[in-house]
């Protein structure tokens, strides 16, 4: 990838499928979202039950309008990309699956599989990342990126965090 890239996230700030997996999760007693092997457990059920993952993503919602924003970027040939991390290939199936032929998204998709950091897969040489995780944006600043914080609930944009990609139409 060349410079000048604007990397969105996909859970969280795309769609609310972050949402809907945690309420899958607990809904299966697996209540406790800072343990990491409970984490590693639901994703060995959903290499099992593979319509998770179609519950979780085909039928989240776009958050703020993030997916027509992402396509008027394309229209006006914004360099974006969605960055974003998958547990497993079924994941990764149904995300393709949805951004390119349900929402007729086209940006280039780059994923980050397990135990990897995005800063480990996209060099972030002062490129943006827009992504609802603070560790993200936090690793991707300390090796050279700039980030941005998605948070939805907030009523207005500050220097650290927005509340919608709409700012990216005007850069």
């Amino acid at each position: 990838m060349t410079k000048d890239y604007t990397f969105i996230d996909f859970d969280g700030v795309i769609l609310d499928s972050e949402k809907r997996m945690l309420e899958r999760k607990y809904n299966l007693g697996l209540c406790d979202h800072e343990n990491e092997s409970e984490f590693d457990t639901y994703f060995e059920y959903t290499n099992l039950h593979p319509e998770e993952w179609k519950y979780i993503i085909k039928e989240a919602k776009s958050i703020n309008n993030s997916v027509e924003i992402i396509k008027e970027l394309e229209i006006l040939k914004k360099k974006i990309a969605i960055l974003t991390k998958i547990h497993t290939l079924q994941e990764m199936r149904v995300k393709t699956e949805v951004l390119r032929e349900n929402m007729k998204i086209l940006c280039p998709i780059i994923f980050v599989p397990p135990g990897i950091k995005k800063h480990q897969i996209i060099i972030p040489n002062n490129q943006l990342l827009i992504d609802d995780s603070k560790n993200n944006i936090k690793w991707w600043i300390e090796n050279g990126g700039r980030g941005l914080i998605f948070d939805s609930t907030i009523k207005s944009d500050t220097k650290e965090k927005v509340r919608s990609l709409e700012f990216l139409i005007k850069r």
